[in-house]
């Protein structure tokens, strides 16, 4: 587990993405096709977390990080492209980490590569001084009544944050309010949402709905501070 340190270690990070989101999960910037690439304007701005293996020599997963002060220094915070960011308070901002384009090869989709991606994490997070994660986690979907649904369901499993709200931006909403679903069909989160909320993932708000990556984003935020302390003991120390 390490941080990228040069520009063919970005190409291997892009490519590894290119083919989990777009050729495994149908997802993706149609502008990837022509590169093998997923890359846009954050990419430069950011850190990249990775998991090599060592005997293959290749990379197998990643996370794309940005602090506060490198979001200033940069283009933004990804997700305000989608989310209206004006009711976070600026504290929680300057005290936040975000975390992105979460991606491990299909091959080593287990919990020991996303253990080291959160230990890298961890550390990050102490060496940068910070207190809060967030970031969008994503269904490949594009159907409304699907992230209805799960909306309803993490709020029916107490999920939602309470202090931290957020609205998807206009042109961003998955649903319009009053929106009528069919309730027959049957929908079940993402395997890293679920690992998500069990390492103490809140939602924000109602979801956004990503016509260029085709997907429906939920805007999720860890509190370290409040996190379970064995999960704080699994990865901080």
């Amino acid at each position: 587990m390490r941080f990228l340190t040069d520009r063919k270690d970005l190409d291997s990070v892009l490519r590894l993405r290119f083919d989990v989101f777009n050729l495994e999960l149908g997802e993706g910037l149609d502008s990837s096709y022509e590169t093998g690439l997923d890359i846009d304007v954050y990419d430069p701005f950011c850190h990249h977390l990775v998991v090599e293996d060592a005997d293959r020599n290749e990379i197998v997963g990643t996370y794309r990080l940005q602090t506060f002060e490198m979001a200033c220094a940069g283009k933004g915070f990804y997700s305000a492209i989608e989310f209206d960011f004006s009711s976070i308070q600026a504290e929680v901002l300057q005290k936040s980490v975000e975390l992105g384009r979460a991606c491990i090869e299909r091959a080593h989709r287990n919990t020991q590569v996303l253990y080291l991606l959160w230990r890298g994490l961890a550390a990050y997070v102490s060496h940068n001084r910070k207190r809060y994660l967030f970031g969008c986690c994503s269904l490949t979907s594009q159907d409304p009544d699907e992230g209805h649904l799960i909306m309803e369901q993490l709020e029916h499993d107490g999920r939602l944050q309470g202090a931290i709200k957020v609205s998807p931006l206009p042109g961003f909403e998955c649903y319009p309010a009053g929106h009528q679903v069919d309730r027959s069909r049957e929908v079940r989160l993402p395997r890293l949402f679920r690992t998500y909320l069990r390492f103490g993932a809140r939602v924000c708000g109602a979801p956004a709905i990503d016509r260029q990556f085709r997907t429906i984003d939920y805007f999720v935020v860890f509190d370290i501070d409040e996190m379970d302390s064995q999960i704080r003991e699994m990865f901080f120390q």
